[in-house]
């Protein structure tokens, strides 16, 4: 009775630990190819700390948008860090990523989002509702070589920054002008109305 009971626990912890998990730093500052997030009109690092990044990820390889939003599940997020000043800043530093059901081996496709939260300038507390954003590409990341590596690591192993990307994230930012003419619109609209 004994032998069987320890056989059945052994049994329930090979099955548990047959699904794994593997973990990652959400962090370009760490990362190989150290990409920053930039604005798109000019070029320039992100240094606003109400900019907002979040990290999505799917098990598997996803070349196309469509396939990706399909399997994709929403990861940490965090802010862009001023500490970071190298070559300008657009850097960021957030929690480890956890990947569930992960295991050696397998391709993990990620993409990060990101979007201005102050309505300042020109942002909101959400990506869609922000008129600041941008999306990175798509990137696969593998195992890391060893446990001193870049790359997703066991979760046994402590977490290490990303190998092949993120990619330079790029924010697009509306024209003042923009802000301006539809200023202009509503009041021009708001006279009219009054003549009435």
């Amino acid at each position: 009775m004994k032998k069987t009971l320890a056989l059945a626990i052994l049994g329930l912890t090979a099955c548990a630990t047959s699904y794994g998990q593997g973990v990652v730093q959400f962090n370009n500052y760490v990362s190989t190819t150290y990409q920053q997030v930039k604005y798109q009109a000019n070029n320039a690092p992100v240094t606003s700390t109400t900019l907002e990044v979040q990290l999505f990820w799917a098990l598997g390889s996803f070349a196309d948008q469509a396939s990706f939003d399909g399997a994709k599940q929403a990861g940490v997020t965090t802010f862009i860090d001023p500490g970071f000043t190298f070559n300008g800043g657009g850097y960021y530093a957030g929690p480890n990523q956890t990947l569930a059901g992960w295991s050696a081996g397998q391709t993990v496709t990620f993409q990060v989002l990101g979007w201005e939260t102050s309505a300042a300038k020109g942002g909101a507390a959400t990506f869609g509702a922000s008129g600041a954003k941008g999306t990175s590409a798509l990137w696969q990341e593998v195992g890391a070589a060893n446990a001193n590596a870049n790359g997703i690591q066991p979760a046994a192993n402590p977490a290490k920054g990303f190998n092949v990307g993120p990619p330079t994230l790029l924010i697009a930012v509306p024209e003042p002008s923009i802000f301006a003419l539809s200023g202009l619109g509503a009041a021009a609209l708001m006279l009219f109305r009054r003549k009435k």
